[in-house]
């Protein structure tokens, strides 16, 4: 990839939206503090549009600080609160309501939604709880590899199954997909849009293979493929680039986009060795037994070809994409080094390399698991998104929150 200059004009890190602009829509949300984890996904749903929050957060004196240290979870970080309201980064702010929550109507659900769970690993182990416990879910199959194995959570007895077939076979109106491997995933999205099932997928090889083709294959049979949680885990980069392409046409993606690569670079900044640097990333539960994918970019390349469909529609396939391995001796030069994914629509050059960012503030204090993505537009605006690109939680919430807009919009 040929090293270009990285803009140093942008503002650091709006973490999670849009640079502020004054035409920015604002979301005002009246929170049950007693129940985080349906006020927490309220409140991300929202991030993840673009708008800013204020949040009022009702119930007992500690509910602001609950709903804040949930945010801080998913990758919506903290800072410390001024007395009587937490701000949580530019664009959300929590602020007290009344000791207890208005009343409101409730009405049960339109439409019961069958869904059919594709993995019961680190994504699907995290959505699978909150499938069971929402009424407006009915979980039909669990597709896992041993369904005698005991895991955590648990399976409920006659859910979990070992063919692909025969969890279609029960006939969901959704299947969430969340298996680690790419062709079983894919075939298996391609099977349910097909049959003019709904998807969800969290996988990004079996989405980056060939999305313009899973679009029109869902386009033919009036079925939905959302796929937000396969590009940056709980942060919201598909969406990000979505609202830049209906700004303008997009010029230049620029994107931190594996969180493994990630963690390993800030070990190796702190003066560790490679093998020591790769055993914390397991130990952390962000590499694989394998890390080939991580290593030699191709992951990162194939959330690149997502977020290229986004921004400029057509296929980018993901062999196209120059790319360049962190290696155990690869002799890194002084500095803090990311693994960075460009596109750029003048020069062509598509790649994932790594590079040095000292000087680019979005990227350069990029903790850990993190994710970050800046987007220019053909007339020089900047939108830019950071959160935590990997783990159960984070991955979670953005399958729900797609889920939930399927179950918003009728199924």
């Amino acid at each position: 990839m040929t090293a270009l200059p990285l803009p140093h004009s942008a503002p650091a890190s709006v973490e999670s939206t849009t640079i502020p602009y004054p035409d920015e829509p604002v979301a005002l949300l009246q929170l049950d503090g007693a129940d985080p984890v349906e006020a927490t996904s309220a409140v991300y749903r929202e991030v993840r549009r673009g708008r800013r929050v204020v949040a009022v957060a009702c119930g007992d004196p500690r509910a602001g600080a609950r709903l804040a240290a949930a945010l801080e979870a998913i990758g919506v970080a903290a800072v410390p609160p001024p007395p009587g309201e937490a701000v949580l980064r530019p664009g959300v702010t929590i602020v007290p309501g009344p000791e207890t929550v208005p009343g409101r109507l409730r009405s049960g659900p339109a439409r019961v939604l069958r869904i059919a769970l594709a993995g019961c690993g680190v994504v699907g182990g995290g959505v699978l709880p909150r499938l069971l416990a929402d009424a407006r879910f009915e979980v039909v199959g669990v597709l896992v590899r041993d369904p005698d194995k005991a895991r955590a959570p648990a399976i409920p007895p006659g859910l979990a199954v070992s063919d692909p077939a025969a969890l279609l076979a029960r006939e969901p109106d959704v299947l969430v997909e969340a298996i680690s491997d790419a062709s079983t995933g894919l075939a298996l999205i391609r099977a349910a849009l097909s049959r003019g099932v709904d998807v969800v997928s969290a996988n990004k090889q079996a989405v980056g293979a060939d999305l313009p083709a899973l679009t029109a294959l869902a386009a033919g049979t009036s079925a939905r493929l959302l796929y937000s949680a396969s590009v940056g885990g709980g942060a919201p980069l598909v969406e990000t680039v979505r609202r830049a392409r209906a700004h303008g046409a997009v010029v230049r993606i620029e994107a931190v986009l594996n969180g493994t690569c990630n963690f390993i670079l800030n070990r190796l900044a702190e003066g560790r060795s490679f093998d020591d640097a790769l055993a914390a990333a397991r130990e952390a539960g962000f590499a694989e037994a394998d890390p080939t994918a991580d290593l030699t970019g191709l992951d990162a390349a194939a959330k690149l070809a997502i977020l290229s469909h986004e921004a400029l529609g057509g296929r980018l396939p993901v062999g196209s994409v120059r790319r360049e391995a962190l290696a155990r001796d690869g002799g890194l030069p002084s500095g803090r080094m990311r693994q960075l994914a460009r596109l750029d629509v003048r020069s062509g050059e598509i790649g994932i390399a790594l590079r040095v960012v000292d000087d680019d503030p979005l990227f350069a204090d990029l903790a850990d698991e993190w994710n970050a993505l800046r987007v220019t537009t053909g007339d020089g605006r900047v939108f830019t998104a950071r959160g935590r690109g990997a783990g159960r939680t984070p991955t979670a919430e953005s399958v729900w929150a797609d889920l939930v807009d399927l179950a918003g919009a009728g199924a």
